[in-house]
């Protein structure tokens, strides 16, 4: 009689554990996870930050959560030790009543681009582990990777000299209307503007207003990203991306007016991307975003149109283009016959190559 009584006691709780799972397992469970930055180079390492918490007495011993992650992002374990992207993220948790469990994971940014976290799946189970649960959970997340800068590649120092004898001699030089020096006498040449008509009234002659020169330095950072077959390495393509992240870096540092321009696409819009001239660290960062959003697999734009249609010469026009098709240099050669200054550094990867006038070949690799 005492074994019955006890089997049928057994049976009960059994019974009432499995109603109370199959109720409450999901009540007051939360899991978030999030990027410890909202950007970062290609080559940093940045943490996946995971948090659950159980906010009911029911604990969870058998908990699994599984979120999809990118295959280009390289996870490092405890020991230090990369492990081999499969594109799941997978963790277990035994979490108790009233308890929070946080983890973070550190991975490696191997390759630009604009990542999301999009939804989670969550596996439960009751303490005997003979009832399993699910359910999904919508994430917001996202991680901006912008290209590598090359500050490692000494070859540069060379593309920078050759660049900046050209660049740097096109700079226009005006006053700068809020750098104030002093008065002196009106000449016929003066603008009128400039008259102090204070100053004038005192000295009973017409005085102006000196100013301080300024060099506007404008040039605009063309990227071409024209078709070299299937053949080639893709990676000649990522190598040019990283060139103009940096050299934009450069120009921008020393004062330039910098545009940029591309016939590649926005790979989330599919939109053309072009960004005005500006010197700030914030128009360096819309740059720098440009380059990490645009794709390589969508059609381009020929860049000889781009070209055709350039006429203005106060820029200078800095073209990357690891494509040099005849009909593009002899597009890139009329530039100089309608007095549009305009540069070219080719971008290569194995054995050299020649590059016409005005244009410098760059190892890449």
């Amino acid at each position: 009689m005492p074994i019955i009584i006890l089997s049928i006691f057994v049976l009960v709780i059994l019974f009432l554990q499995a109603l109370a799972y199959k109720r409450l397992w999901n009540r007051g469970l939360t899991y978030n996870v999030r990027f410890s930055a909202k950007e970062a180079f290609e080559g940093d390492t940045v943490q996946l930050r995971e948090e659950v918490a159980n906010k009911k007495f029911l604990p969870l011993p058998w908990l699994n959560t599984r979120i999809q992650v990118p295959v280009e992002f390289t996870f490092i374990n405890r020991n230090g030790e990369f492990i081999p992207p499969d594109g799941k993220g997978s963790s277990l948790f035994a979490i108790f009543g009233y308890t929070a469990v946080r983890r973070r994971h550190r991975f490696v940014c191997t390759r630009r681009g604009i990542y999301n976290l999009r939804e989670a799946q969550i596996f439960a189970s009751d303490i005997l582990h003979t009832s399993r649960y699910e359910d999904s959970l919508m994430l917001r997340g996202e991680l901006l990777v912008f290209p590598k800068i090359l500050d490692d590649f000494d070859n540069l120092d060379l593309v920078y000299k050759q660049l900046d004898s050209a660049i740097m001699s096109k700079k226009i030089i005006d006053p700068d209307p809020f750098e104030f020096r002093g008065i002196r006498d009106y000449q016929p040449t003066d603008p009128l503007k400039s008259i102090n008509f204070k100053a004038s009234a005192i000295a009973q002659s017409l005085m102006v207003n000196i100013h301080a020169p300024t060099t506007a330095q404008k040039l605009v950072l063309v990227l071409n990203l024209d078709s070299l077959g299937p053949w080639l390495d893709p990676e000649i393509y990522e190598q040019s991306i990283r060139l103009a992240a940096t050299l934009a870096g450069h120009y921008i540092e020393q004062g330039a007016q910098l545009s940029f321009a591309t016939n590649g696409r926005d790979s989330i819009t599919g939109e053309p991307m072009l960004t005005a001239g500006g010197t700030s660290g914030g128009h360096l960062y819309r740059i720098l975003e440009c380059l990490a959003r645009v794709s390589t697999s969508y059609q381009r734009a020929p860049m000889v149109e781009y070209m055709q249609n350039l006429t203005d010469r106060e820029m200078v026009y800095l073209f990357i283009s690891p494509y040099q098709g005849e009909e593009l240099m002899g597009a890139f050669e009329g530039l100089a016959a309608r007095g549009v200054s305009a540069c070219m550094v080719v971008p290569y990867i194995g054995d050299d190559i020649q590059c016409g006038s005005n244009a410098i070949a760059w190892k890449a690799g």
